[in-house]
């Protein structure tokens, strides 16, 4: 099989082109991007094209952009692409369908998201001059209501994602939770629910969540469950049979590439929060569980930020590579019901829009990454570089979201971020000078 490279990168968000600039830094980056054998992104817009619909269900605001912007990513010289993210259905099942049949249009292998549940959960292949890559997709975030659907009788199935779903479990100390439960009761939630209509029929929703009901002893509202314990604590678990799905599609794979990678779009942090730098409590033991399956490396992304990275059976498991193009705030335009939500007339624009939604430009964490880039020699990880790179924390909107190297200063700042966060993971980031900037590199062991 001889050497191969894989560079991954976080979210991709782009609304306006970036193939005009030459800047020194982004050059640098595309020509490293160009020189991988497979290089790949998360793609999180949608192209509904002309006439597009918003939908009803949407994770903070909707991404759909022009078309021929997709043009912009094999430019810079990626190869394979993931779509299995929150905003896959913000312009609805029609809008997903289109971008689906855009990026097939340019000959753009993707993974993640597809016209039925099987097409999603497929793995895409990549062919190099030394070796067959695969990649699977699939997101947790939103990912109940973006479920792709197969084929029954009388429908063609609905498209979506590949989805990692959840339940989330809020437990409560024994001491508490009588109390806790009589005073949501006198709120008027059915906190002992006896069924809907009739004993023997069943509804998921909201005395049960879609799938599973409560613990012992535990109620429901509205799919999220309280239970009884020791101590007070959430637990976010993923649906067993999406775990099981994942890691056929891996041992498909594995039997048809010589390398396979997995990415995962999950925002969820620990304690339920979303966008947190130290991921939620069901991820470690479903990467692990890929790894196991034969996966060479998981590339996670969801929470705009990085995540820790780990060394597992000497293969890469990257929490979240955060944003890597983030030009989110020169949007276009937004449906008026995403004005409305944030308190603004419906006439607003974009522009106002960002004026009060201040957030991500004012904390830098959203605006640093790494590029990793792992070098498998028969199958074997025998290199693994982190490439810092800068996305132009305080810089106007117009500029803010272009990727760049690092110089010296910022990288070191960045890689030892991920050094820290990579503790809980017995994994440690060792920084190296190389051609005036620097470069991380991962090493088992804290």
């Amino acid at each position: 099989m001889g050497s191969t490279t894989f560079l991954a990168t976080g979210d991709s968000i782009l609304t306006r082109r970036l193939s005009p600039i030459k800047q020194d830094g982004f050059t640098g980056l595309t020509d490293l991007i160009r020189g991988a054998d497979v290089a790949y992104t998360n793609v999180e817009m949608v192209f509904p094209g002309p006439g597009r619909m918003p939908a009803t269900t949407y994770h903070g605001s909707h991404l759909g952009v022009d078309p021929e912007l997709l043009d912009e990513l094999p430019w810079m010289g990626f190869d394979v692409y993931g779509m299995a993210n929150n905003h896959a259905v913000d312009y609805g099942t029609n809008g997903l369908a289109a971008s689906i049949e855009e990026m097939r249009a340019r000959r753009m292998p993707f993974a993640g998201v597809g016209k039925t549940l099987r097409d999603a959960r497929k793995p895409v292949y990549v062919q190099t001059a030394g070796a067959r890559v695969a990649l699977i997709s699939a997101g947790s975030s939103n990912s109940r209501l973006a479920a792709a659907a197969d084929p029954g009788d009388g429908d063609v199935g609905r498209p979506g994602i590949s989805p990692i779903r959840l339940q989330r479990t809020h437990f409560i100390r024994r001491d508490k939770f009588d109390a806790f439960r009589e005073t949501v009761a006198e709120a008027g939630v059915d906190t002992h629910p006896k069924g809907t209509t009739a004993a023997g029929i069943f509804l998921p929703y909201p005395d049960r969540n879609m799938w599973d009901g409560p613990p012992p002893g535990g109620f429901a509202v509205e799919g999220v469950h309280f239970a009884p314990d020791d101590t007070s604590h959430i637990v976010t678990a993923a649906l067993r049979r999406d775990i099981d799905a994942l890691v056929e599609a891996v041992d498909e794979a594995r039997r048809q590439a010589d390398l396979v990678f997995v990415a995962l779009h999950c925002h969820e942090g620990v304690d339920g929060r979303w966008n947190s730098d130290t991921p939620a409590e069901f991820l470690r033991p479903l990467a692990h569980a890929l790894i196991d399956a034969g996966a060479h490396g998981v590339i996670g992304s969801g929470p705009h930020m990085l995540r820790g990275a780990e060394l597992y059976r000497g293969r890469p498991i990257c929490y979240s590579l955060g944003n890597f193009i983030f030009t989110l705030e020169t949007t276009d335009s937004f449906p008026p019901e995403v004005y409305q939500q944030a308190g603004m007339a419906k006439e607003s624009t974009a522009s106002d829009f960002y004026d009060r939604i201040t957030g991500y430009g004012e904390e830098k964490r959203f605006w640093q990454t790494v590029v990793p880039r792992f070098r498998f020699t028969d199958g074997e990880l025998v290199s693994s570089e982190l490439l810092p790179v800068t996305l132009g924390y305080g810089q106007s909107r117009g500029r803010r979201g272009l990727p760049v190297l690092a110089d010296e200063t910022d990288g070191r700042e960045i890689l030892d971020l991920v050094g820290e966060l990579s503790k809980p993971f017995d994994t440690r980031v060792e920084v190296a000078q190389q051609d005036g900037r620097v470069v991380g590199r991962l090493v088992e062991g804290s």
